[in-house]
């Protein structure tokens, strides 16, 4: 599985980084451990969080793949993914819906975990 960087390189994840965020917890490329505070982050909070910085992260579970993005790459991907955020559980219509999820670091630093249903 892979990380994207917002340089566009990506990096190779090992099955225990997949294992952790399906446990609740992911370790970004700084070091910082991030853990799950909520899954069911409205379009406004995610709005909130881009605009301050945080970093978007995007789960793809079909494909084993975590794509993360930082400053204006993690706000255009909000900008396009953001119409199919859903609070609800996703609608099976064979297009891609998007739950969004709060995480945080020990220090409180937000990061937007977005996880994709199709």
């Amino acid at each position: 599985m892979t990380v994207r960087h917002h340089d566009g390189v990506r990096t190779e994840l090992s099955d225990g980084h997949w294992r952790g965020v399906q446990q609740g917890w992911l370790v970004g490329p700084d070091g910082r451990r991030y853990v799950r505070r909520t899954t069911r982050t409205r379009r406004k909070e995610g709005d909130r969080l881009v605009v301050d910085g945080a970093p978007l992260v995007l789960v793809y579970w079909a494909g084993n793949q975590l794509d993360r993005l930082d400053g204006i790459d993690a706000h255009e991907q909000w900008q396009t993914t953001r119409p199919r955020v859903t609070t609800e559980e996703p609608r099976r219509k064979g297009d891609i819906e998007w739950t969004a999820g709060r995480w945080e670091d020990d220090e409180g630093r937000p990061l937007l975990l977005l996880t994709g249903h199709c």
